[in-house]
């Protein structure tokens, strides 16, 4: 019992650290992230570095609100989280296969595991 609430903690903060690790390079502007959101225009009819910024800081906020949950145990805090992290998974999964000429493999597996972290962590919050 005690290993799994560890463990669901731990999930937790790497799924908190994996949303900074993808805001800050959107947040500052690195050129590979620019690039990227230059892919975009075809789906997304507004100006890619808006929409950079924009999705750089939702990610921080669902990083923030992740850490938030795991110290302070607030169930709301959790289902605010995990479901803006649910849906910015499966629109990162959208931009991939319909945006992105060809898929970024990596990022693809990163967002189906978030994805379905989001959903098993969801599922007892929403009882």
């Amino acid at each position: 019992m005690k290993n799994t609430k560890i463990a669901l903690k731990v999930s937790d903060f790497v799924a908190a650290a994996f949303m900074v690790f993808f805001a800050l390079p959107k947040l500052l502007g690195a050129e590979k992230s620019i690039q990227g959101f230059e892919q975009f225009k075809s789906l997304v009819p507004i100006d890619p570095n808006v929409f950079r910024v924009f999705t750089g800081a939702v990610e921080l906020i669902i990083a923030i609100l992740l850490i938030l949950y795991t110290i302070k145990n607030k169930h709301s805090l959790g289902k605010l989280a995990y479901i803006l992290l649910l849906a910015t998974m499966i629109g990162g999964l959208i931009m991939e296969f319909f945006a992105r000429p060809v898929p970024q493999w990596v990022l693809v597996v990163i967002a189906i595991i978030l994805l379905v972290l989001s959903i098993v962590k969801l599922k007892p919050l929403v009882k």
